[in-house]
């Protein structure tokens, strides 16, 4: 994971260039924060997701544009999609297979969206670039770009609406989200935000909790439930592909971190809390849960699904350490920041060797290839 490692070194250097002269600038009266580092940071990070050539379902989705997406002159009724297969996706890969848009602009289209979108959001909601771009990287959000083009796209859809949750701007957040839908169907599960508008470590807090360790144990007993859900949101999975391989127990015991901490501190680390960290640890909160259910359930289904909340962890969990006593701090942040490390390491060296699962091409290569097109 070389590639991965020197990535995150050049990342966070640029984050700290960018947090320290987003103190600059506050010292010296301006509103605005530092926008130039951060194009530079957005555009490294959207290239190295772009170049790629493989990779986890990158050859699927590949393969499916250039062998089975029509153009617009060839589509037929037959092949109009459902719901299932992400009908703003499917069109919008018809669009670009009809402007004649290569397969490796096709990799880098999306990545573009998704990690500007990504960007975007960490840039609002984060505590610092620092700690955002860390956070990025050791949990797997960066990465995951990578592998779920459909998935990443309606992620970064429901990242932008969740402002207009927290403007309270609910029809502007409702459009956003059956966007996001449309691109790909776990999308719905973003309806639940507005349940989710609550002070943390209260009564809901503990309700929410009870309901998703039950549904762990009880998942066996609840499957054909959850099998209509999965159906009306176009999942095909039979019985025994939900009752598959779980979700390795140490993702699942990472995203319960920011729920650890908070059990150490209570309802007093949320009392003088805003609107935007409330919500997002109890975002956080679900994505933790959700993996503890897929502990009983398949990882295809369930990490998946508790994806969708993950960048709430990511901002979250650095709120609630810069938020911890001092005294407590000490200690907190070396030990998240070496169990994090950690974790990097174990996900993208031993589970899943990322040099080799992962090649890309080179930048110059790309222009090469780039240039003419543009030129034609």
């Amino acid at each position: 994971m070389t590639k991965l490692w020197l990535l995150l070194g050049v990342s966070l250097a640029l984050a700290y260039v960018i947090d320290r002269r987003d103190q600059q600038l506050i010292r010296t009266g301006v509103r605005q924060r530092d926008h130039l580092v951060t194009c530079l940071l957005t555009v490294i990070l959207v290239l190295f997701v772009g170049l790629r050539t493989a990779g986890n379902d990158t050859g699927t989705y590949l393969s499916g544009y250039l062998n089975q997406t029509p153009t617009l002159d060839t589509y037929t009724s037959e092949d109009r999609p459902e719901f299932a297969d992400g009908i703003g996706f499917v069109y919008l890969n018809i669009l670009l297979k009809t402007w004649g848009v290569s397969e490796q602009n096709y990799l880098m289209f999306y990545a573009a969206i998704t990690v500007i979108a990504y960007m975007s959001f960490l840039r609002r909601y984060s505590v610092g670039m620092v700690w955002a771009v860390f956070m990025i990287f050791v949990t797997g959000f960066y990465t995951f770009s990578m592998a779920a083009i459909k998935q990443s796209l309606a992620i970064g859809i429901c990242l932008c609406a969740l402002s207009f949750a927290l403007d309270g701007k609910w029809i502007r957040f409702f459009l956003l989200v059956s966007l996001g839908s449309m691109m790909h169907p776990y999308a719905v599960i973003y309806y639940l935000v507005p349940l989710m508008m609550f002070r943390p470590w209260t009564g809901r807090t503990v309700v929410y909790v009870v309901i998703f360790v039950a549904a762990g144990f009880t998942l066996e007993s609840l499957l054909g439930t959850v099998l209509d859900i999965t159906d009306m949101m176009g999942a095909d999975y039979s019985r025994e592909e939900m009752l598959g391989e779980g979700v390795n127990i140490f993702r699942v015991l990472v995203s319960l971190v920011p729920m650890g901490l908070a059990v150490l501190y209570g309802g007093k680390l949320f009392q003088d809390a805003d609107r935007d960290a409330c919500l997002m640890f109890n975002l956080a909160m679900l994505n933790g849960l959700i993996m503890f259910v897929g502990l009983f359930g398949t990882a295809n289904y369930f990490a998946r699904l508790a994806n969708y909340f993950l960048p709430a962890q990511v901002v979250i969990l650095p709120w609630i350490l810069e938020s911890a006593h001092p005294r407590d701090r000490r200690w907190l942040i070396p030990l998240a920041v070496v169990g994090y490390l950690g974790y990097f390491y174990y996900e993208n060296a031993i589970i899943r060797p990322f040099d080799t699962n992962y090649p890309q091409m080179s930048l110059w290569d790309y222009l090469v290839d780039l240039l003419p097109r543009l030129m034609a």
